[in-house]
């Protein structure tokens, strides 16, 4: 599906979004270690700078480091948080076009990992933080072994989700979280929609937001051309006044005009129970009324 790791690789860690520190991310660490990963931290991890892990120049340092490092396999985000959107201006997408590796992260990095795809036609599996995934000690079971295929390259058909329209498709995986997507439009690190599958969720976000930015979205180009839509979960999404609509309501409002499969509920999104899915590889859909899957190719 990608570029597999095997025990005995060594992978950097960066902090492209907000400041952490050793300690935060210290189960995280010890996970990798537990796979057989090396890890290699950047010189620049553990800075701040305002609420984010150092300047924009020092976490892009970090990043084309480790892009350029032959011995470098994949990369890995500590945290998600704010401000990876600050980093892509000052990435050399030819250079790491030429180097390619996978980036994982989940949350804030989904603006650096969509970009990553577009620019460069990188893989980038979210779903995985080093912080926040490990607040309780371990990490979630189902994450677990999600997270353990998706190093590793296996193959994955989760049977998960509920139908809103039913098909079938396949396409490129895009997405991840709303608000961080939303921002990318626009710009030039904005991925094709052409033939692809959007993946959705936040948490926070009043509902009538949710709604506003997938309007937005659906203004963008080739939207008309989407092949598949997956609505992960939205965590702590609150009604803030009669008329905005539940989650349910605006997910069901958005597919009216829609006419290609899309699923909900599916387990992905900010609580702990969650899957890591590849951004950016071709993934196949599937909506029925008698389970729903989304699947490697």
């Amino acid at each position: 599906m990608y570029y597999p790791l095997t025990p005995g690789d060594k992978i950097g860690l960066v902090s492209p979004s907000r400041n952490v520190t050793e300690q935060e991310i210290a189960k995280g660490v010890e996970y990798l270690r537990s796979l057989g990963l090396i890890p290699v931290m950047g010189k620049n991890a553990f800075k701040s700078f305002r609420y984010m892990g150092g300047t924009a120049a020092e976490r892009a340092e970090d990043i084309m480091g480790f892009f350029l490092d032959p011995e470098i396999k994949a990369i890995f985000a500590t945290s998600g948080g704010d401000g990876s959107q600050y980093i892509l201006p000052l990435l050399d997408f030819e250079l790491i076009k030429k180097n390619p590796k996978p980036l994982f992260g989940f949350s804030d990095t989904t603006a650096l990992q969509n970009a990553l795809v577009e620019k460069c036609g990188l893989i980038c599996p979210s779903g995985l933080t080093l912080n926040y995934d490990f607040r309780n000690g371990s990490l979630n079971k189902t994450l677990d072994a999600s997270v353990k295929n998706m190093i590793f390259g296996d193959e994955f058909c989760y049977c998960a989700g509920k139908p809103v329209i039913v098909g079938e498709a396949k396409g490129k995986l895009v997405g991840g979280c709303l608000s961080l997507f939303r921002n990318l439009c626009g710009t030039p690190y904005f991925p094709s929609l052409k033939g692809a599958i959007l993946l959705v969720e936040d948490v926070e976000e009043p509902t009538y937001k949710i709604d506003l930015m997938l309007q937005q979205i659906s203004q963008c180009k080739d939207f008309d051309k989407l092949s598949g839509v997956i609505f992960g979960r939205c965590l702590d999404c609150l009604i803030r006044r009669e008329g905005d609509g539940s989650v349910d309501e605006v997910i069901s409002y958005f597919s009216e005009k829609l006419s290609i499969p899309v699923i909900k509920d599916f387990p992905y999104g900010h609580d702990f129970e969650r899957v890591m899915l590849p951004l950016g590889a071709e993934v196949k859909l599937l909506s029925s009324a008698n389970g729903c899957q989304v699947c490697s190719i």
